[in-house]
């Protein structure tokens, strides 16, 4: 009898040892997601506003420069070709004009070799930021919502979303303008975990 209740007592005190070590497990992961969440986006937070000053120093240089002088402007090391702005959504971000991993990390980048306000194509990619930022927040664009884009000639043109789907990664279908002869814009941003893109496809007004 007694080595049953000794034996009972026993496995009780192993369950409370085990539960405690189980809650300082958990305790532990979450300071570290935390610890991670809260570096990731002070990074944001710091990268938005240095955006935020590459935006406004392009608007002054554009605004300076000659019609046969446009500015070369850099945006940590990368070429800026542009910016975008969308109200809706309330950003305005410079575009690079490569698009990698480092890159995409910093601002929107082009895919392909689409001319800014040119006739044809020209494809932007975004992260898609569960802050909103960058293109976080284009999944709330709908069919005929607006987009500007200004190139360093100093030409703001606004387009109007007249498409929005979700398709494979590999699709470079997107690439390609709809309509020959017309001034195209094609966002893209990772959703499902990387699975799809979203695409809305804009054309000037």
């Amino acid at each position: 009898m007694r080595n049953s209740k000794h034996s009972e007592t026993k496995m009780k005190a192993n369950k409370i040892k085990f539960s405690n070590i189980l809650l300082l497990i958990l305790i532990i992961v979450a300071i570290v997601l935390i610890i991670i969440i809260g570096t990731k986006y002070s990074d944001r937070k710091k990268n938005d506003e240095a955006v935020k000053e590459v935006v406004s120093q392009i608007n002054d240089e554009v605004q300076n420069s000659n019609d046969n002088d446009f500015p070369y402007i850099q945006y940590d090391g990368y070429q800026v070709i542009g910016t975008i702005q969308i109200s809706k959504i309330n950003i305005e971000y410079p575009i690079l004009i490569e698009s990698n991993e480092e890159t995409l990390n910093k601002s929107i980048t082009r895919v392909g070799d689409g001319t800014v306000n040119g006739i044809g194509n020209l494809t932007l990619a975004g992260h898609n930021y569960i802050d909103g930022s960058m293109f976080g927040k284009i999944d709330e664009l709908e069919i005929d919502d607006e987009l500007s884009i200004l190139d360093l000639n100093g030409n703001r043109v606004t387009y109007k979303i007249f498409d929005k789907f979700v398709t494979d990664p590999n699709d470079v279908s997107v690439l390609e303008p709809v309509q020959e002869s017309t001034r195209e814009v094609t966002l893209i941003t990772c959703i499902n975990g990387n699975k799809n893109r979203l695409i809305l496809k804009a054309r000037e007004i």
